[in-house]
């Protein structure tokens, strides 16, 4: 079994594969003896263990997780992958935005794919049918706007994102809303309207905490997954396991 650490800008992930299946996964504000104590007792076959991290490297986790399972793989730059990652700048790409890109070709080899991870960023990112990451954009995500509006602003104030906005609003609170949200399902369609221009039988995938807030308002068919970060964990794992 493999267990898979994605350590986020809020929350930590964890999941458990018994090959490329998902057995189970859970969401914690921290990870510490008791968390990995847990883990190991309520799965004792893992044996394997990939640490992700969007933030510095934690090497007291680290040091615990590999105390706890023996065997450790800290996702970085030099970390191996099972697709050509044509990013000119490795060190300073997000190596979940990578992840996510080694998810999307393992559940659709051999097709173009563009993963759109709305989370605290949202990221737009392309790999496509030879296996090729061809890179990405990252733009502010959903609570970030909304945060931008009322921090440098004087008078508007902070919102929360609503279930359905009007085109044109009336109300100050719903203009933010509805700029904010309207503005993110544009430029969505945007990007997926450029990309279908230039990749046939392009797939959509839409992963990310604030995905929900978006995945039906896209006139374009996706694909929900909210796990393929895990998922492509997994497979950096996998591929780093089979090959040493």
């Amino acid at each position: 079994m493999n267990l898979c650490v994605d350590i986020g800008n809020t929350t930590i992930k964890t999941a458990v594969f018994s090959g490329p299946s998902l057995i189970c996964k859970n969401q914690w504000t921290n990870l510490d003896n008791d968390e990995i104590r847990q883990l190991a007792t309520n799965h004792p076959l893992i044996k394997y263990v990939i640490l992700c991290s969007v933030k510095q490297e934690n090497k007291t986790l680290a040091e615990k997780l590999k105390k706890q399972f023996g065997h450790l793989l800290v996702f970085d730059e030099n970390t191996p992958v099972p697709l050509t990652s044509l990013y000119e700048t490795g060190n300073t790409l997000g190596k979940d935005r990578l992840a996510a890109v080694a998810g999307a070709n393992n559940n659709y080899p051999g097709r173009s794919v563009l993963v759109i991870d709305a989370g605290t960023a949202i990221t737009f990112d392309m790999v496509d049918e030879f296996s090729r990451y061809l890179g990405g954009n990252i733009s502010p995500g959903l609570s970030m706007r909304f945060r931008a509006l009322h921090d440098f602003t004087g008078k508007l104030p902070l919102v929360e994102p609503k279930p359905e906005v009007p085109f044109l609003a009336r109300k100050t609170e719903d203009a933010i809303a509805a700029g904010v949200q309207n503005g993110i399902v544009f430029e969505m369609e945007s990007y997926i309207s450029r990309c279908k221009e230039q990749f046939r039988d392009l797939i959509i995938i839409f992963t990310g905490g604030d995905s929900k807030h978006f995945d039906k308002k896209l006139k374009s068919t996706i694909f929900a997954d909210p796990d393929l970060v895990l998922t492509g964990l997994n497979r950096i794992l996998t591929y780093n396991v089979e090959n040493n």
